[in-house]
């Protein structure tokens, strides 16, 4: 599962951050130690000395934290503003009940594809693959509640809230189905979830690498730590500073942190993977009852270090099948889980072939192209393809 938040690891260096806590917390620890040890000793006037020492020492620690927040406040702001400047969001913010989602819409046709980024992350995940999509159809990608331009949702972060946030975002907006969804990670769920509430809008699924309810999240009381002081730190511009928010890819770092560098955005991170359980148990009740084309695009499994582990993983990918009896699976070769950053040309490729298919309307399986084959006796037509 990927964690989009870059947050620091014991390979990162925190330098001057990690020094200067250090030495926040240590200096103070030995003046007091000294302090105490000269009062054991009853050596007075040093004990005193010591507890002056100490009390100028915390004195203008205070000091120094109260600047380096202002400064770091001013910092951020000036910040923000400089990112709504150079980087204004994409697309529009629309109402969807006291609160704006953010939709970012191009090209022109039929159907329209839905874009759904994974448990973190933004419509900026799709910058490689919308533009070619939008050559030939029209496309939209968007950012959830509480990510990228959008603004945080009072509902609970599970599929059933979300793909009714993103049927009343598409109805708000005026972009009129029929939908191809394509969904990466764990935005399966809400693809899934959207496709039953809201059968007659969808054509088909595309699932990049999803996620399946069966694979377990936990979530560690240090990544816990982490999106906290990530949240509680970002008015002050400690994370924009250290780039811990604006991705390791350095073209795109200004943009990825306008985007992301904001105490909402781990804010949201956190209680959606707190939600994950509540997620992955929505997903688990429901049938297999799909009647509607799936593919699924699974990770390359050759570039795995743990093959036991990459094995479950496919096989995890392959229940994905059981959806619909009208499903396939596809390999994009040379890609591990970012598929829509590595390997665009797959997820391209494949809506390109659904957009020359599929028909315009709610979707009637061709028995030329999407039924199972009558030589199996009416058994899924599944197959596994693997592009180069």
């Amino acid at each position: 599962m990927r964690i989009w938040v870059i947050v620091p690891t014991s390979h990162s260096s925190l330098h001057p951050v990690r020094w200067a806590v250090i030495s926040l917390v240590v200096v103070p620890l030995v003046l007091l130690a000294a302090t105490s040890i000269a009062a054991a000793a009853q050596a007075r006037e040093v004990a005193q000395l010591f507890r002056n020492i100490l009390r100028y020492t915390l004195f203008a620690e205070i000091l120094l934290i109260v600047a380096l927040a202002l400064s770091g406040a001013v910092y951020e702001r000036v910040s923000q503003a400089r990112d709504l400047r150079l980087h204004p969001p994409g697309g529009r913010l629309v109402d969807v009940g006291g609160y704006k989602l953010h939709l970012y819409c191009t090209g022109e046709g039929n159907p329209t594809v839905i874009f759904e980024h994974g448990l973190d992350g933004s419509y900026l995940d799709w910058r490689l693959v919308q533009p070619e999509i939008a050559r030939f159809t029209r496309a939209c990608s968007y950012d959830r509640a509480g990510y990228g331009w959008s603004e945080p949702s009072p509902k609970p972060r599970v599929p059933g809230a979300m793909a009714e946030e993103l049927h009343t975002l598409l109805n708000h907006a005026g972009e009129k189905g029929p939908f191809i969804i394509v969904a990466h990670s764990m935005g399966v769920f809400n693809a899934q979830m959207y496709a039953r509430h809201y059968p007659a809008q969808v054509l088909a699924l595309v699932l990049v690498d999803g996620s399946s309810p069966e694979e377990p999240l936990p979530f560690s009381w240090k990544a816990k730590l982490t999106l906290r002081l990530l949240e509680f730190t970002a008015p002050f511009g400690l994370p924009r500073w250290r780039k811990w928010c604006a991705g390791t890819n350095e073209a795109w770092q200004p943009l990825q942190a306008a985007v992301n560098c904001k105490a909402k955005v781990f804010r949201t991170h956190y209680q959606q993977w707190t939600a994950v359980p509540a997620a992955a148990a929505e997903i688990r009740e429901l049938a297999n009852s799909l009647t509607l084309p799936v593919v699924v695009i699974s990770r390359d499994p050759s570039l795995a270090r743990n093959s036991t582990a990459e094995q479950h993983w496919m096989e995890l990918q392959k229940k994905l099948l059981a959806l619909s009896p009208y499903s396939r699976q596809v390999i994009a070769r040379g890609s591990g889980h970012g598929i829509p950053g590595q390997r665009p040309d797959v997820i391209v490729d494949i809506v390109r072939d659904l957009v020359k298919e599929l028909p315009q309307a709610r979707p009637q399986p061709s028995p030329r192209s999407l039924s199972p084959s009558a030589s199996d006796g009416g058994a899924r037509a599944r197959r596994e393809v693997e592009l180069p």
